[in-house]
Protein backbone atom coordinates (compact mmCIF):
# COMPACT_ATOMS: atom_id res chain seq x y z
CA UNK A 1 0.00 0.00 0.00
CA UNK A 2 1.76 3.51 -0.67
CA UNK A 3 2.05 5.87 1.75
CA UNK A 4 -0.31 8.94 2.04
CA UNK A 5 1.28 11.79 0.86
CA UNK A 6 0.36 15.41 1.41
CA UNK A 7 2.11 18.67 -0.04
CA UNK A 8 1.64 22.06 1.60
CA UNK A 9 2.56 24.82 -0.80
CA UNK A 10 3.16 28.26 0.94
CA UNK A 11 4.23 31.13 -1.60
CA UNK A 12 7.09 33.36 0.03
CA UNK A 13 5.72 36.67 0.59
CA UNK A 14 3.80 36.31 -2.19
CA UNK A 15 2.56 40.00 -2.35
CA UNK A 16 5.52 41.26 -2.19
CA UNK A 17 7.25 38.86 -4.49
CA UNK A 18 4.41 39.45 -7.18
CA UNK A 19 5.19 43.23 -6.67
CA UNK A 20 8.99 42.86 -7.10
CA UNK A 21 7.92 41.03 -10.48
CA UNK A 22 7.31 44.46 -12.00
CA UNK A 23 9.52 46.88 -9.88
CA UNK A 24 13.24 44.84 -10.40
CA UNK A 25 14.91 47.82 -8.94
CA UNK A 26 13.19 46.93 -5.48
CA UNK A 27 14.68 43.80 -5.37
CA UNK A 28 17.46 43.01 -1.98
CA UNK A 29 15.49 46.37 -0.74
CA UNK A 30 13.29 46.24 2.32
CA UNK A 31 9.49 46.04 0.62
CA UNK A 32 6.14 46.68 3.05
CA UNK A 33 2.79 45.70 1.17
CA UNK A 34 0.04 47.75 2.41
CA UNK A 35 -1.38 51.55 2.27
CA UNK A 36 1.08 53.59 4.08
CA UNK A 37 -1.85 55.81 5.86
CA UNK A 38 -4.68 55.55 8.29
CA UNK A 39 -4.88 52.64 10.33
CA UNK A 40 -4.06 50.64 7.70
CA UNK A 41 -1.92 46.98 8.36
CA UNK A 42 1.06 45.15 6.80
CA UNK A 43 -0.16 42.59 4.33
CA UNK A 44 2.99 41.11 3.25
CA UNK A 45 6.53 42.36 4.02
CA UNK A 46 10.01 41.20 2.78
CA UNK A 47 12.09 38.83 4.45
CA UNK A 48 14.70 41.57 5.57
CA UNK A 49 12.00 43.54 6.79
CA UNK A 50 10.51 40.49 8.60
CA UNK A 51 14.13 40.07 10.47
CA UNK A 52 13.73 43.68 11.85
CA UNK A 53 9.92 42.27 13.50
CA UNK A 54 7.78 43.36 10.88
CA UNK A 55 5.02 40.84 10.06
CA UNK A 56 1.66 40.30 8.54
CA UNK A 57 -1.69 42.48 10.07
CA UNK A 58 0.87 44.34 12.32
CA UNK A 59 -0.16 48.12 11.73
CA UNK A 60 1.78 50.20 9.60
CA UNK A 61 2.26 52.58 12.24
CA UNK A 62 4.12 50.48 14.10
CA UNK A 63 6.14 49.06 11.26
CA UNK A 64 6.99 51.66 9.40
CA UNK A 65 9.33 53.27 12.60
CA UNK A 66 11.00 49.72 12.66
CA UNK A 67 12.17 50.19 9.29
CA UNK A 68 11.59 53.42 7.93
CA UNK A 69 13.89 52.61 5.09
CA UNK A 70 11.50 50.62 3.70
CA UNK A 71 9.56 51.11 0.30
CA UNK A 72 5.55 51.03 0.70
CA UNK A 73 3.82 49.42 -2.07
CA UNK A 74 0.02 50.13 -1.96
CA UNK A 75 -1.47 46.51 -2.69
CA UNK A 76 -2.78 45.53 -6.08
CA UNK A 77 -4.98 42.62 -5.55
CA UNK A 78 -6.11 41.81 -9.10
CA UNK A 79 -2.27 40.68 -9.57
CA UNK A 80 -2.47 38.96 -6.33
CA UNK A 81 -5.94 36.99 -7.38
CA UNK A 82 -4.46 36.88 -11.57
CA UNK A 83 -1.06 34.95 -9.83
CA UNK A 84 -3.35 32.84 -7.44
CA UNK A 85 -5.65 31.56 -9.92
CA UNK A 86 -2.42 30.64 -12.43
CA UNK A 87 -0.81 28.65 -9.05
CA UNK A 88 -4.21 26.96 -8.55
CA UNK A 89 -4.94 25.82 -11.89
CA UNK A 90 -1.36 24.61 -12.41
CA UNK A 91 -2.17 22.41 -9.02
CA UNK A 92 -4.89 20.91 -10.48
CA UNK A 93 -3.34 19.06 -13.67
CA UNK A 94 -1.07 17.78 -10.84
CA UNK A 95 -4.20 16.07 -8.60
CA UNK A 96 -7.81 16.94 -8.18
CA UNK A 97 -7.50 16.52 -4.39
CA UNK A 98 -6.22 20.23 -4.22
CA UNK A 99 -7.31 22.55 -0.58
CA UNK A 100 -6.63 25.96 -1.38
CA UNK A 101 -6.09 27.66 1.84
CA UNK A 102 -6.03 30.70 1.43
CA UNK A 103 -4.53 32.85 -1.74
CA UNK A 104 -1.09 31.99 -1.24
CA UNK A 105 -1.01 28.38 0.41
CA UNK A 106 -2.94 25.40 -0.62
CA UNK A 107 -2.76 21.39 0.47
CA UNK A 108 -1.72 18.55 -2.07
CA UNK A 109 -2.73 15.42 -1.76
CA UNK A 110 -0.56 13.64 -4.46
CA UNK A 111 -0.82 9.73 -3.38
CA UNK A 112 -2.73 9.09 -6.36
CA UNK A 113 -0.61 11.04 -8.34
CA UNK A 114 2.84 9.64 -7.74
CA UNK A 115 2.71 6.18 -10.19
CA UNK A 116 2.55 8.71 -12.86
CA UNK A 117 4.67 11.79 -11.89
CA UNK A 118 6.95 10.08 -9.53
CA UNK A 119 7.50 10.20 -5.45
CA UNK A 120 6.67 13.38 -3.31
CA UNK A 121 9.75 15.09 -3.42
CA UNK A 122 10.10 15.06 -7.64
CA UNK A 123 6.08 16.15 -7.87
CA UNK A 124 7.27 19.20 -5.18
CA UNK A 125 10.41 20.03 -7.15
CA UNK A 126 8.51 20.15 -10.21
CA UNK A 127 5.72 22.71 -8.57
CA UNK A 128 8.92 24.74 -7.52
CA UNK A 129 10.22 24.91 -10.75
CA UNK A 130 6.76 25.95 -12.31
CA UNK A 131 6.10 28.46 -10.16
CA UNK A 132 10.15 29.85 -10.54
CA UNK A 133 10.05 29.77 -14.49
CA UNK A 134 6.73 30.32 -15.31
CA UNK A 135 5.71 32.95 -12.52
CA UNK A 136 9.03 34.40 -11.47
CA UNK A 137 8.30 33.69 -7.73
CA UNK A 138 8.92 31.03 -4.93
CA UNK A 139 7.49 28.69 -2.91
CA UNK A 140 8.44 26.42 0.26
CA UNK A 141 6.84 23.28 0.15
CA UNK A 142 6.37 20.77 3.25
CA UNK A 143 5.80 17.26 2.67
CA UNK A 144 4.36 14.87 5.28
CA UNK A 145 1.59 12.20 5.55
CA UNK A 146 -0.63 14.53 7.08
CA UNK A 147 -1.94 17.93 6.50
CA UNK A 148 -0.92 19.45 10.13
CA UNK A 149 2.57 17.76 10.12
CA UNK A 150 3.16 19.15 6.05
CA UNK A 151 1.91 22.79 6.94
CA UNK A 152 4.79 22.81 9.88
CA UNK A 153 7.00 21.12 7.48
CA UNK A 154 6.54 24.65 4.87
CA UNK A 155 6.66 27.02 7.28
CA UNK A 156 10.33 25.34 8.75
CA UNK A 157 11.04 25.30 4.80
CA UNK A 158 11.01 29.04 4.48
CA UNK A 159 11.94 30.74 2.31
CA UNK A 160 12.41 29.00 -1.15
CA UNK A 161 12.83 25.61 0.31
CA UNK A 162 11.84 22.02 0.46
CA UNK A 163 11.09 20.03 3.61
CA UNK A 164 10.22 16.29 4.00
CA UNK A 165 9.08 14.53 7.22
CA UNK A 166 9.14 11.30 6.92
CA UNK A 167 6.57 9.39 8.82
CA UNK A 168 8.76 7.72 10.80
CA UNK A 169 10.92 10.60 11.59
CA UNK A 170 7.23 13.15 12.41
CA UNK A 171 7.45 12.48 16.09
CA UNK A 172 10.47 13.58 16.19
CA UNK A 173 9.90 16.94 14.26
CA UNK A 174 7.29 17.56 16.34
CA UNK A 175 9.37 17.22 19.64
CA UNK A 176 12.00 19.64 17.81
CA UNK A 177 9.33 22.12 17.68
CA UNK A 178 8.53 24.65 20.04
CA UNK A 179 4.81 24.63 21.12
CA UNK A 180 4.56 28.09 19.81
CA UNK A 181 5.30 26.90 16.19
CA UNK A 182 2.41 24.76 16.06
CA UNK A 183 -0.21 25.92 13.23
CA UNK A 184 -3.04 26.80 15.12
CA UNK A 185 -1.58 27.22 18.52
CA UNK A 186 -1.67 31.41 19.34
CA UNK A 187 -1.32 33.46 22.53
CA UNK A 188 -4.39 32.33 23.74
CA UNK A 189 -3.46 29.00 23.73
Amino acid sequence: MTERAILHVDMDAFFVSVELRDRPDLVGKPVIVGHPSGRSVVLSASYDCRARGIHSAMPMSQAIPLMPEATVIEPSHHKYSEASAQIMAYFHTLTPLVEQVSVDEAFLDVTGSMRMLGGPVQIAQKIREYIRAEMGLTASVGIARNKFVAKLASTYAKPDGLAVIAPERTEEFLHELPVSKMWGVGKRT
